[in-house]
């Protein structure tokens, strides 16, 4: 199983303190489109306070990473995008940090729905290439959502990076379509990290690798 870096394992106990990952029974933002879909026993929410848990210097170290990652990625981009609303603040770490500048994607709601339909703020020429960040990734329809209104602008997404893959089939979905496409943590070598470090026991990694294993 893939190792975490001294750095990763300080981020991902510094997520589970300020409760960023949860245990229970969750509706998903796939249960918009599949209602009758399993809840899922774990949640993950990357948000600011008061929408969520985490603090500036959370968001900042969040945003290291991932620009370490697309960094070690050498794919060369003009542009940040950042999928609203939760990608957002990542994606302005990540501008600032590579200095390369910052478009925002607008969200509208749509039959009960929520879905990303267009840039709505920033300069942008045909034939740029804009890196897409996210904090995770279940399934790919947002994403999707975010490359086709990036294509849309004649902009071309030269990848896509969140903080975790909860292993689900968007990130394969993904790059079987041609997309270059990373994550920081796949969601099974952070809860073995918390298994190891006593956070989380077995018997619940393997409650939640089941609940995955069976809804891909």
């Amino acid at each position: 199983m893939e190792e975490l870096t001294k750095e990763q394992r300080y981020l991902a106990n510094r997520l589970f303190g300020r409760g960023a990952i949860q245990f229970g029974a969750f509706l998903l933002k796939l249960h918009e489109k599949n209602p009758d879909a399993p809840l899922s026993p774990f949640y993950i929410t990357l948000r600011r306070s008061p929408d969520g848990p985490l603090t500036i210097d959370d968001v900042e170290a969040i945003g290291q990473e991932l620009f370490k990652m697309v960094k070690k990625a050498a794919i060369e981009f003009d542009l940040i995008a950042g999928i609203p609303r939760a990608g957002e603040p990542f994606a302005q770490v990540v501008s600032g940090l590579s200095g390369k500048p910052l478009i925002r994607l607008g969200k509208k709601i749509e039959r009960d729905r929520r879905k990303i339909d267009s840039v709505i703020e920033g300069e942008y020429l045909p034939g740029q290439r804009v890196f897409v960040i996210d904090d995770l990734i279940t399934q790919a329809d947002t994403k999707k959502e975010a490359i086709g209104v990036c294509e849309g602008a004649k902009l071309i997404v030269a990848g896509v990076a969140v903080l975790v893959d909860r292993e689900q089939g968007g990130l394969e979905e993904l790059r079987e379509a041609g997309y270059n496409v990373y994550a920081a943590f796949p969601i099974s070598v952070l809860l073995e990290h918390y298994v190891t470090a006593g956070k989380i026991s077995r018997t619940k990694y393997d409650e939640v690798m089941a609940y995955i294993a069976a809804n891909r």
